[in-house]
């Protein structure tokens, strides 16, 4: 990946410092662990991780108790605190939900000025491979850890290896949706036994993921909240391969109100959910209509999209976490506050159950998502940014049979918006409902908006094609460390 040596400005440095940072935490979770203090009974209010014990304390219930806080760390930095290679912003710059403005014409991450055959294929940067399968591999030591060392002590609860069974499928859920078909699952032990496996097609992927969350569900009985964590993902990959009675069966007994949270350090650094400090810092941006076939964010009250003035003209800002009072607030400056995003949501059970009434021509979608509009405003638990209001989610109408699945598709997009779902959504379009990826993706030239005053470059994308690709491509570096790997199956959709 080749970045113009004009567009290195000091914004970056510190958001590649934060990177690094995060990264370099993140390679201590394999092998040792850090003492976290924390309460076996809560993860939400966890402290700094304040020194490194001794790899041999692991075999003990602490330290397989430390291993799980550690893998929750772990991902989180995948899903949102490692700003360019997370979840999050990966399926964000992809897609129409918001660009970066300095990696948007170089590396491809808005689909520009790529060849899917010379890059994404082999993708050198490794562009959040490493951080969703590092996160894979250390929930699964966590559990071999809880099992081995902690089946016994009333201080960890067996449900505890039914939650990482659980987030193990939303690992895999996300290779899926993110990567051409043909991702390996590779094991790596406590006892650092290697295992390669091939790379897995995208059903073999989202079948394996089902499985997990079966056995999260098993193993977590006791816990309805582990349950429901479980559901929601499992009903989410069997959407994703297309089985809507069952996913709707899955999903139906989750609460709409439903919210499972991932921790965050709330004091000095460490692991925090830091993509609302990148945007503030101006990393990300958001285009209404990018690239012709985008949708309108702005508009809509659910993604907390905001207007910021700018010399040239204003600007439109992803700030759906920096609104988020209801989990905490993040103040951009100072990080005072550590801000704990939905990672899992009873909203996303009703939009599945939504799309699979209409799956079965049942007029019930549409009465599933006027409850949503009516019900998840104000302080709701369900909002998704405080503060919304009857009166600007008024109740749909039936747009007729040619154009529901697009309104049904847009209610996800925004209910959802900037929680690593929106490319998993355009996928199913092209893949189950037969739509041409260049109607779903942003096409033709690029004609982005002059930034604000503390990025002097107008934008040198400007006037170029987007590029064709709809998927991201594995490290290059799996080739090399996974002799079983043979590269991308198919890029398609």
């Amino acid at each position: 990946m080749m970045i113009v040596a004009s567009l290195l400005r000091p914004v970056r440095t510190m958001a590649a410092m934060r990177m690094a940072a995060t990264i370099a935490t993140g390679m201590l979770y394999g092998a040792i662990v850090a003492s976290l203090g924390c309460s076996p009974s809560s993860l939400v209010d966890v402290q700094n991780p304040g020194s490194v014990v001794n790899p041999s304390l692991v075999q003990t219930a602490s330290g397989a108790s430390q291993l799980r806080t550690a893998a929750l760390f772990s991902l989180l930095g995948a899903y949102g605190a490692d700003s360019y290679n997370s979840v999050i912003s990966m399926s964000g710059t992809l897609t129409d939900e918001m660009q970066d403005p300095y990696y948007s014409g170089q590396s491809g991450d808005d689909r520009q000025l790529l060849n899917v055959t010379d890059q994404r294929p082999y993708n050198a940067q490794g562009f959040g491979y490493g951080t969703i399968q590092q996160a894979r591999v250390a929930i699964r030591q966590a559990i071999e850890a809880l099992q081995l060392y902690a089946t016994n002590s009333p201080q960890v609860p067996r449900a505890w290896q039914g939650e990482l069974y659980a987030l193990q499928g939303y690992t895999i859920v996300w290779l899926a949706e993110l990567y051409c078909s043909g991702i390996p699952l590779s094991a790596s032990s406590l006892k650092g036994v290697q295992v390669p496996t091939r790379g897995l097609s995208t059903e073999e992927l989202l079948t394996t993921a089902v499985a997990y969350f079966d056995s999260a569900m098993v193993v977590s009985a006791d816990s309805v909240r582990f349950v429901n964590l479980a559901r929601i993902g499992k009903a989410r990959a069997l959407v994703d391969l297309g089985r809507y009675a069952t996913a709707d069966t899955v999903a139906g007994p989750v609460p709409t109100d439903f919210i499972y949270r991932l921790p965050s350090v709330i004091s000095g650094p460490g692991p925090r959910f830091n993509f609302p400090n990148d945007e503030a810092y101006g990393t990300f941006r958001v285009q209404d209509h990018e690239g012709g076939n985008g949708l309108i964010w702005s508009a809509d009250p659910r993604t907390g999209v905001t207007t910021v003035p700018d010399y040239t003209g204003p600007m439109l800002w992803p700030s759906k976490y920096n609104v988020d009072t209801i989990a905490g607030v993040l103040d951009p400056t100072t990080q005072k506050t550590g801000l704990r995003p939905k990672f899992a949501e009873g909203v996303e059970a009703r939009l599945i159950q939504a799309e699979a009434a209409l799956a079965r021509g049942d007029g019930s979608w549409l009465t599933i998502l006027n409850t949503l509009r009516a019900t998840c405003i104000g302080t709701a638990s369900c909002a998704p940014v405080p503060g919304i209001t009857a009166a600007s989610l008024p109740p749909l109408t039936d747009p007729g049979t040619a154009t529901r699945i697009d309104t049904l598709m847009k209610e996800r997009a925004m209910w959802l918006y900037l929680t690593g779902h929106r490319e998993g959504d355009l996928r199913r379009m092209a893949r189950q409902y037969g739509r041409n990826p260049n109607t779903l993706w942003p096409t033709g030239v690029m004609s982005q908006p002059a930034y604000p005053d503390w990025f002097p470059d107008a934008g040198i994308e400007n006037g170029a094609l987007y590029g064709p690709d709809t998927v991201y491509g594995p490290d290059v570096n799996e080739k090399v460390r996974n002799v079983l790997y043979s590269g991308c199956i198919d890029t398609a959709p």
